[in-house]
């Protein structure tokens, strides 16, 4: 069968998905390669598609396109993102990342010509590898060990080595892998496991599926709409790695066994519980706290506040830009870091869709936050990565843009949920794009049920969901330019179609007559405040005390989403007894806005009971 590069498959995918002919011109620039090797690639791409009785169309000033029917294109896009990395030829990185994996997930060393039958390359080739693999593992404090007439085997920190593992499987996770293991634990029935790339023809494949099959029965007897798929799949990879590493009789601490009530009704723990009784392992407490959190132990505390003000300031500075002019900024930067730094389960590989892009796209404002977020986050140096940098950096974008609000086709977009990459995909898409209403941003976990809810005529996406009965269009994590224009093209198709409903809505004014901003502003926090007491005297004890301070913030900020007409859009799976929570204060909370001529949505309202007692 032909063989296809990454980058092959990359410019298939955009043809697959955009229908218009784009020039051998375009797409060179896209990837930053010559037309010469652009046209190369188009021949193994032709050669490819001739295998399943399929052709480009090109021609001379238009460009090269595919055309096919709606059901073509879904099937050989299904193939692609099934089979691609098992057509493609590994480049030197991709066999540097199977070859250490190879290396970390055994105890006995390998040699060099058992290496290249499972590679399928050179012995020649593997022993250039191991060369550059050397060097890269001297740089993270480990060793390529040499063992004569034994083979290669990889040493150091039992921590660093789990970093490195989860690194790989991290790093070489498509959207696709993402939105299928999230599939396949939200089914009811037992399902077929799911193949890692990175882990092919290795222990951790078989102990993955297991920890798979295990988490599906535990998030039967949990409500999925608190839960956060980066940190699912963090667990999900940190325990089948726990349970190879244990199994080669390597442990990351003591061996004192955990034995501590307080933790037992964590998910980490019932599912390590699970798992490491079917393989017959002790329960470790330093195990537990590698699977539970790179940072468990309490780190150095610092103001908030003060760190998120310098932050904007310096960063303002570095790029020239006036950062700290944008109060919105200053109020959604500053929640993100207080969710993010309090939070007890922090990671290091934390899965970032957003990375890339934002590394590729605006290299000068990732820059200066990695160099001011390093000077000024203290006791944290472990989480500041890339992903880290990125989600902040997304809060900074923000300002680039400017807010448009005018919509009429109604649509669902699935994305990795956050308040800084909602506001930036929601002012990308009111910016470039007319007609269209984003009805509800929605995460992979409960993307069918919102979509069920919400009955939109578009579902956007930045995982390949199947079965949609609505308009369907996958896009980058951060929409490019191509990604818009299928946007409104969609949009064009389904008003087309159907008379228009409704009419456009316009942005709301301010209430009153307003002599200042700085008088409306005095107002506004005036009345958030008094809401805010009203409410903790409605709750009273029912309130969870540790949760005072992150209640006041939520307050303040639902009351002026509220009052800017950008209310939650957002729901998700609750439980019988907190829709029995909900019903019993819903009247009583409706009549409190009322009161301050506000109207307050139900998903607002759900969002409050986020900070009760469970």
């Amino acid at each position: 069968m032909q063989q296809i590069t990454k980058r092959q498959i990359q410019v298939l995918l955009q043809f697959l998905e955009n229908p218009e002919p784009i020039t051998t011109k375009e797409l060179a620039s896209q990837r930053n390669v010559s037309v010469r090797t652009i046209k190369y690639d188009l021949d193994d791409i032709r050669l490819w598609l001739q295998e399943r009785n399929h052709d480009l169309t090109s021609k001379r000033s238009q460009g090269v396109w595919l055309e096919l029917s709606d059901s073509e294109r879904i099937k050989l896009k299904s193939e692609l993102m099934e089979v691609d990395r098992l057509e493609l030829f590994a480049d030197q990185t991709l066999r540097l990342d199977r070859l250490s994996i190879q290396l970390m997930l055994t105890n006995q060393a390998i040699t060099s010509y058992e290496l290249a039958e499972r590679l399928t390359v050179s012995k020649d080739t593997i022993l250039n590898d191991l060369d550059s693999l050397e060097k890269q593992l001297s740089s993270l404090g480990l060793k390529l060990e040499r063992l004569p007439r034994k083979g290669f085997l990889i040493t150091g920190s039992e921590h660093q080595v789990r970093l490195l593992i989860e690194e790989v499987f991290q790093k070489d996770l498509t959207d696709y892998d993402i939105y299928k293991i999230m599939d396949l634990l939200l089914q009811s029935e037992k399902q077929d496991g799911y193949e890692l790339y990175s882990a092919k023809g290795t222990a951790f494949q078989e102990v993955f599926n297991q920890v798979l099959a295990d988490m599906r029965q535990l998030l039967k007897q949990i409500d999925t709409a608190e839960l956060n798929y980066s940190e699912l799949l963090n667990m999900l990879i940190r325990v089948a790695i726990a349970t190879v590493r244990l199994q080669n009789e390597y442990t990351i601490g003591r061996y004192q066994l955990l034995n501590d009530p307080k933790e037992q009704r964590e998910l980490s723990y019932l599912l390590m519980q699970q798992v490491f009784a079917h393989y017959q392992l002790p329960l470790f407490e330093d195990e537990y706290r590698y699977v539970y959190s790179d940072t468990f132990e309490n780190d150095l505390q610092q103001d908030v506040m003060a760190l998120t003000e310098n932050l904007i300031q310096k960063v303002s500075k570095k790029i020239n830009y006036s950062f700290f002019n944008d109060p919105q900024l200053l109020t959604n930067l500053y929640a993100h870091l207080s969710m993010r730094l309090s939070r007890k389960q922090k990671f290091v590989n934390e899965y970032n869709p957003f990375k890339d892009d934002i590394k590729a796209k605006y290299p000068e404002l990732f820059d200066a936050i990695e160099i001011v977020v390093r000077r000024e986050i203290r006791g944290k140096s472990l989480l500041i990565n890339d992903s880290f940098i990125a989600y902040i950096a997304l809060h900074f974008l923000v300002s680039y843009e400017k807010e448009v609000d005018l919509r009429s086709v109604r649509a669902v977009y699935v994305c990795s949920t956050g308040l800084g990459v909602t506001s930036l995909i929601k002012q990308k898409i009111s910016e470039e794009l007319s007609n269209i209403e984003i009805a509800a941003f929605a995460s992979v976990l409960n993307a069918q049920e919102v979509i069920k809810q919400k009955e939109p005529e578009l579902v956007i996406s930045i995982f390949p969901i199947e079965g949609m009965d609505c308009e369907f269009i996958k896009v980058h994590p951060l929409p490019t330019k191509q990604d818009l224009e299928k946007i409104q093209q969609a949009v064009k198709k389904i008003l087309s179609q159907s008379p228009q409903k409704g009419t456009r809505k316009l942005r709301l004014e301010t209430p009153g007559n307003r002599t200042s901003l700085e008088d409306f502003s005095k107002e506004l926090i005036l009345q958030a405040y008094t809401i805010y007491e009203k409410l903790l005297s409605l709750f009273k004890e029912e309130l969870n005390q540790e949760y005072r301070e992150a209640f006041l913030l939520h307050v303040f900020l639902m009351v002026h989403r509220i009052t800017f007409d950008q209310q939650y859009m957002m729901e998700g799976n609750k439980t019988d007894e907190t829709e029995k929570t909900v019903s019993t204060y819903n009247q009583q909370i409706e009549q409190l806005f009322s009161e301050h001529n506000l109207a307050i949505n139900q998903s607002e309202i759900n969002a409050l009971f986020a900070y009760i007692k469970s």
